[in-house]
């Protein structure tokens, strides 16, 4: 059958499904992870901001929590953040804010981390924030979207 393509499924995306303002190639691949031909990929910094949506009632569609938690937890794979990571992600951080800022713009720091695990473990990222397909894109990241 082929290698399993891994894609980091941003917190944008995630979102975006949410409120229906995805896009039709973004919602393919969000379809493709849920059949298992994509393995989606998700971080802890993800989760936090995922979560972070929840309690401020932007994801109707869960009851709880929890039941986000396991939303998340049923289709995605978490990995971790290693010093490794962050090192990398501290690099770009620094250099996507000399590039972003010109534009009157902003790399989060959960951004700056998603690109650093995408270059560091081979994966493209799913994410419809320009901030970070502009960075990602510097450093070599394929960003769907």
């Amino acid at each position: 059958m082929g290698e399993t393509i891994a894609t980091i499924v941003d917190t944008y995306a995630l979102m975006a499904e949410a409120t229906g303002e995805i896009t039709e190639e973004a919602r393919g691949v969000l379809d493709d992870v849920r059949r298992k031909r994509v393995l989606g990929v998700i971080h802890p910094l993800i989760t936090y901001e995922f979560l972070t949506q929840y309690y401020r009632n932007r994801l109707p569609a869960f009851d709880s929590p929890r039941e986000a938690l396991e939303f998340l937890n049923t289709y995605f794979r978490t990995e971790n953040l290693t010093n490794d990571i962050a090192t990398v992600a501290a690099d770009i951080k620094v250099k996507g804010l000399t590039l972003v800022s010109k534009m009157s713009r902003h790399l989060s720091s959960c951004d700056a981390l998603t690109i650093a695990l995408a270059k560091t473990g081979g994966y493209r990222i799913l994410s419809g924030d320009q901030d970070l397909r502009i960075i990602a894109g510097k450093e070599g990241v394929v960003v769907i979207w």
